[in-house]
């Protein structure tokens, strides 16, 4: 069951920004930066894991660490208006490309802390996605969109809406090799994080970003460390 909590106008922090940027100028605000993924992806090259549920379990645990990216809003009789609400936890809805129509399906799996436990729900629900030719499977509310653009490395990704979502939208690309003298190249990945300003500024942006490269070096470390 998705459970979240009211937030208390009169004492959190955020309320009058939440208000300026739901009632007054809504918009949404965007990061895109490159994040070094070199430990992660040898090692999941080296154990034959894959990468891209490797980072989807990062940016998604990254998210239910952060209440600003997992904000949502909640109405009841007994209310004037709706209200700023934290879910417990989000999950991450991601996209199944079919190579053969140049479409794909959108699932969702449930998040877990414990990687290899998510890697495994993950990997089934892509596999079910892949028999599937419909654009996505019912989700339940509190989640979160997470996309994979493999063959570009951009510098910028996001969503133009006429209502931001208090939801965060995080898009990953192709890498890039940095060449450096006498060590093998740098990989870096661009990560974009995207989501309503009501629920955040440039500062949590930021902060996501960092905290996703930190994320992929410790669990390269865990994935090294497993026993095959």
């Amino acid at each position: 069951m998705a459970d979240c909590r009211p937030i208390d106008l009169n004492t959190w922090p955020r309320a009058a920004h939440y208000r300026r940027f739901t009632e007054e100028s809504p918009c949404a605000v965007t990061m895109t930066d490159d994040i070094d993924v070199t430990a992660l992806r040898e090692v999941c090259r080296a154990r034959n894991l894959s990468f891209y549920l490797s980072v989807l379990w990062t940016v998604s645990a990254v998210v239910n660490a952060r209440e600003e990216f997992r904000l949502t809003e909640v109405d009841a009789p007994e209310l004037p208006a709706p209200v700023p609400a934290v879910w417990d936890a989000v999950h991450p809805a991601h996209n199944v490309f079919h190579e053969d129509t140049e479409t794909y399906t959108g699932t969702f799996t449930l998040f877990s802390p414990d990687p290899e436990e998510f890697m495994e729900r993950a990997a089934e629900d892509v596999e079910r996605a892949k028999r599937l030719r419909i654009p996505s499977v019912p989700t339940p509310p509190n989640v979160f969109e997470a996309s994979c653009v493999p063959w570009r490395h951009f510098t910028h990704a996001g969503a133009l809406t006429d209502a931001p979502s208090l939801a965060p939208l995080v898009v990953w690309g192709g890498f890039r090799e940095v060449p450096e003298i006498g060590k093998r190249p740098r990989l870096l990945m661009p990560l974009s994080v995207t989501v309503s300003h009501a629920a955040a500024d440039g500062f949590h942006l930021a902060r996501f970003l960092n905290d996703a490269e930190a994320l992929c070096a410790e669990l390269a470390g865990r994935l090294e460390r497993r026993t095959l």
